[in-house]
């Protein structure tokens, strides 16, 4: 299964950082029981300053961010708390 997922990972008076991560997983059965296999790798970095919001894919090169507003229904709440403290 795979999922996008937004995590702050830095927030201070001036600026927020939020880090856009995939999270990949699958399962399957084995003799003994079950197997559980896991990846969390970054995508992109949502920068929020006074002078705007924008997003740097890992090469920081800026990307869409309306495409992670699209995919993480928690994305625009973490945004807005960070426009509403300016």
């Amino acid at each position: 299964m795979f999922s996008l997922r937004a995590t702050e990972i830095f927030h201070d008076s001036g600026k927020m950082l939020i880090a856009i991560e995939s999270v990949n997983y699958s399962y399957s059965r084995s003799s003994p029981g079950y197997q559980l296999n896991g990846n969390i790798a970054p995508i992109a970095i949502i920068v929020c300053s006074p002078d705007g919001i924008y997003a740097l894919d890992m090469e920081a090169e800026t990307t869409d961010i309306d495409h992670f507003r699209q995919d993480i229904a928690e994305l625009d709440a973490m945004i807005s708390s960070f426009k509403d403290e300016q």
